[in-house]
């Protein structure tokens, strides 16, 4: 597994680097063996991880926050074009149940993406939003981001 997330790393210079010259090889070899030991706690096989339940759960999070994105895309536009539309602003706090501050920076980053909403600040358990919308508001609550990374969550910290 070590070597395996190091050839990643190499291939993933290589391509950015656009060029397979001995010399990019070399120093994308340094530079994926100095990434990987930085990151070796973040990367830790000590836990039992079911890779493929969570890569599966990873591609549906990505799939919703796209599809958030592109609606809420839309129902910003029909706000910002249609001067008749009262808007009500709010600021709201948001409890998650996410433990770890990975997970919880995933969630107030998605938050951030979505046209509409705005993850002001993060404290333990609290999120303070800024919402355009009562709707944008009622739909942080029990949210599908949340709960996909709380499934997460409970297949790393089992």
């Amino acid at each position: 597994m070590y070597y395996g997330i190091v050839y990643l790393f190499l291939l993933f210079w290589i391509i950015l680097s656009e060029n397979a010259k001995v010399e990019t090889i070399c120093i994308g070899i340094i530079i994926s063996l100095l990434v990987r030991s930085l990151n070796k706690d973040l990367m830790s096989s000590n836990r039992q991880l079911n890779l493929k339940k969570n890569i599966k759960k990873w591609i549906s999070y990505t799939i919703i926050l796209i599809k958030e994105i592109i609606v809420s895309n839309f129902n910003v536009a029909k706000i910002v074009l249609n001067p008749q539309i009262v808007i009500s602003p709010q600021i709201v706090i948001i409890n998650t149940k996410i433990k770890s501050d990975f997970h919880k920076t995933i969630f107030a980053n998605s938050i951030t993406l979505t046209p509409g909403t705005l993850t002001i600040s993060m404290d333990k358990d609290k999120m303070t939003v800024h919402c355009l919308q009562d709707e944008f508001a009622r739909g942080l609550t029990n949210s599908y981001f949340e709960k996909i990374i709380l499934e997460v969550e409970e297949d790393i910290y089992e």
